[in-house]
């Protein structure tokens, strides 16, 4: 589990990492041709690639394996419905519960996607059609995501898996700054994961 999230870590830091410097390259060529309005074009540049080295700097403290992986596009919060969807067989109740999040950047994003991933999956493994709660909201620095279950639905056998999904997450996190915290709440199970997002200056 460890070896696929860092797979998936490296995919995603591909996507990432060209975007922005691909819009680099389109505002470099507009300052080239735009008159009177050079130094906006510039400064603009200038807070892209800020970005994209920050996003570059903390996604690479996360990798460790050289090994090759298949690219696809960037996840987005866009495509949290359709992530959460995918990520449970067993087709749980879910409510997604979501602040307004635009200026969340690309790296965090990304994150906040994986970890709901995660824990539905869990609640899918453990509780089977139960219903979940995902809220997700802002805080100082960053965003928080707490994920609850009401508890296995009755007659439900919980699939044990390899036990390294959470272990995997958490690592991921650690090397961003955030925290993860799992445990049982009531008859169900609660997650909670605080993303970083600090913008550097």
């Amino acid at each position: 589990a460890a070896g696929a999230e860092r797979l998936r870590i490296a995919r995603e830091l591909h996507d990432v990492v060209s975007h922005g410097l691909g819009a680099i390259t389109v505002r470099a060529a507009v300052a080239r041709r735009i008159g009177g309005s050079e130094d906006d074009a510039l400064a603009d540049i200038e807070r892209a690639s800020r970005q994209a080295t920050t996003e570059l700097r903390r996604m690479l403290t996360v990798l460790r394996s050289p090994e090759p992986a298949p690219l696809r596009p960037a996840e987005t919060l866009a495509d949290l419905p359709e992530s959460a969807r995918r990520a449970v067989d067993t087709e749980p109740a879910v409510e997604l519960v979501s602040e307004d999040l635009r200026g969340v950047s690309a790296g965090a994003q990304l994150t906040i996607v994986a970890v709901v991933r995660e824990a539905l999956h869990n609640v899918a493994a453990h509780a089977g059609p139960a219903s979940a709660v995902v809220r997700i909201g802002r805080r100082p620095g960053g965003v928080a995501v707490e994920v609850v279950d009401d508890g296995p639905v009755e007659g439900w056998r919980a699939q044990r898996g390899a036990g390294r999904g959470l272990d995997g997450l958490r690592e991921r996190l650690d090397a961003l700054g955030g925290t993860l915290e799992a445990g049982r709440h009531g008859t169900g199970w609660r997650l909670v994961a605080v993303v970083p997002d600090e913008r550097e200056p």
